[in-house]
């Protein structure tokens, strides 16, 4: 790619950025009636993970720009950045304290930038402001991590919770054993087997099973299966958060729809468009599903666990370890490398 095209897509990335970033518009949690001091502590977790979010992709864009676009160009992004701090502003939180370290956080933010803008990153100013930056951010950073940890909401240990995730306790189909044996031989006739064996089932929960597997298979062989494995995949993951109902499979499906999207439709590369937006609705989407039903069911632990996965888990970074292309290929290695 020329310099020039290098360019102009970076430019292209970041005017997409500017359309998504330039209000705050308020979560779908809130549709969640409740008073319950359960509740509302998770819905602040999920807020405050989510502001983190959006200035840890700022701060990407930036870097991503920085060596390639005019300083007026850069100008103008560092402008939008600031005008969406002010708009998170907006977001109402019940902890006081947690309260007062995103305001703070976001006043400090918008003020880096706004010393970005008037004397340049490379200045006396700037340099020192960001050694204070960084010295508040680390302080914060801990307070989010230590009051919204797993063990704070749940009594459950690692073990238990493998234990009760492991989707062997849900599968009831007999002949779910007989596509296991299938699938080593002759795997396009053992995919119609699932799916036939899917849509038996009355139960969520087994059901999820059944289509992440199908999913799965699908993204695993999607070369030696037809080329339109991938948006099956996809469309399998994507339509388990759009069912609406309850599962300890939500994360995973969610996940996984994420990690399939951007490897094989947006791609691997730092300046591949990564449509973090459009992946936290449907994460928002899932941690709503997940909410509603601990709102009823606030001791369901794997439900809390679910939820604070959901809230917590990372957006998909350009920059990080793997130094060839952006983050997602370590996540996608990880995930569905045998």
């Amino acid at each position: 790619m020329n310099r020039l095209n290098f360019k102009t897509k970076l430019l292209t990335i970041a005017l997409s950025f500017l359309l998504f970033g330039n209000s705050y518009s308020q979560d779908l949690l809130d549709e969640v009636k409740s008073n319950s001091k359960l509740v509302i502590r998770l819905k602040d977790g999920y807020r405050s993970f989510h502001i983190n979010n959006i200035i840890s992709e700022q701060k990407e864009m930036i870097n991503l720009i920085i060596d390639d676009a005019t300083d007026k160009e850069v100008k103008t992004l560092l402008g939008d950045h600031i005008q969406v701090c002010d708009s998170l502003k907006k977001v109402q939180f019940k902890n006081d304290t947690l309260k007062t370290y995103i305001s703070d956080y976001l006043t400090l933010t918008k003020q880096s930038y706004s010393i970005s803008i008037n004397k340049g990153f490379n200045s006396p100013t700037f340099k020192k402001d960001l050694e204070k930056y960084k010295i508040f951010s680390d302080k914060y950073m801990n307070y989010v991590y230590s009051t919204f940890a797993t063990h704070n909401f749940i009594r459950m240990n690692e073990e238990m919770y493998w234990k009760t995730i492991d989707k062997k306790n849900y599968i009831k189909s007999a002949e779910y054993e007989t596509y296991k044996k299938l699938k080593t031989t002759n795997l396009k006739e053992a995919l119609v087997l699932l799916e036939k064996i899917s849509k038996q089932t009355t139960d969520f929960q087994e059901y999820c099973i059944y289509q992440i597997e199908l999913a799965d298979q699908y993204v695993k062989h999607a070369e030696s299966l037809d080329e339109n494995s991938i948006n099956k995949a996809t469309d399998i993951y994507k339509s388990i958060v759009d069912q609406k109902k309850y599962s300890i499979y939500l994360f995973e499906a969610w996940l996984k729809w994420r990690i399939v999207t951007q490897q094989f439709t947006y791609g691997i590369s730092k300046t591949s468009e990564i449509p973090n937006d459009k992946y936290d609705k449907v994460r928002e989407q899932a941690a709503l599903i997940v909410l509603d039903h601990i709102n009823t069911h606030n001791n369901d632990e794997m439900a809390i666990n679910e939820f604070l996965l959901l809230a917590t888990h990372g957006i998909v970074k350009r920059f990080g370890d793997h130094p060839y292309g952006n983050q997602n290929t370590v996540e996608y290695h990880e995930t569905f490398d045998d």
